[in-house]
């Protein structure tokens, strides 16, 4: 376990190796109804983990995304732009055109919003992540103008699965993790 307390202007760090780390594992897992007697689960995890600092000099070395020079406002106007980007490069490693993929799932969300009661905290969580706009209504510098196209596209009613044909059906965001169900009369 990883104790930091104070004396004499010295930070004592108990350390039993040199591989200590902080782990923190959030989940949701869903429910899926197949047949009467059948069900699976759909499962999200993410997991954070930090190296514990070994010695006093390790904790005054900032990473770039939090060093001094930075106002908190211009790190939270970053987050979407590395939220992107992060998605991206998870896509593309599944052999997915992640930009596209996104940028159609921008486009989806904006036509027919997820942030619906029935969607529930996981829907509202989505709409937030798939509208680049969202929040006090500064946009990120760092974002890409085509998240923003994307969006606009959407709410202009364009068939998002036509204006990007490099994310064909089944595997932008919203093909992941929602199933349509038809019903006929």
């Amino acid at each position: 376990m990883f104790l930091a307390y104070k004396t004499n202007n010295f930070i004592q760090i108990p350390c039993v190796s040199s591989y200590n780390s902080f782990k923190l594992v959030i989940g949701v897992a869903i429910p899926v109804k197949l047949g009467l007697k059948q069900s699976m689960v759909y499962a999200l995890n993410f997991q954070y983990q930090y190296v514990a600092a070994q010695n006093r000099s390790q904790l005054e070395v900032y990473p770039p995304i939090i060093s001094r020079s930075r106002d908190k406002r211009q790190i939270e106007k970053s987050d979407r732009a590395l939220v992107y980007l992060g998605l991206e490069s998870l896509m593309n490693r599944y052999g997915i055109n992640g930009k596209s993929c996104i940028l159609r799932s921008i486009c989806e969300n904006a036509m027919e919003s997820l942030h619906h009661e029935a969607n529930g905290l996981y829907g509202h969580l989505m709409h937030i992540i798939l509208t680049p706009d969202y929040g006090d209504g500064e946009i990120d510098e760092d974002l890409d103008a085509d998240y923003l196209d994307a969006q606009k596209a959407g709410e202009y009613g364009v068939d998002c699965l036509s204006l990007f044909p490099a994310c064909p059906y089944g595997h932008g965001i919203l093909d992941l993790i929602s199933l349509l169900e038809f019903q006929t009369n």
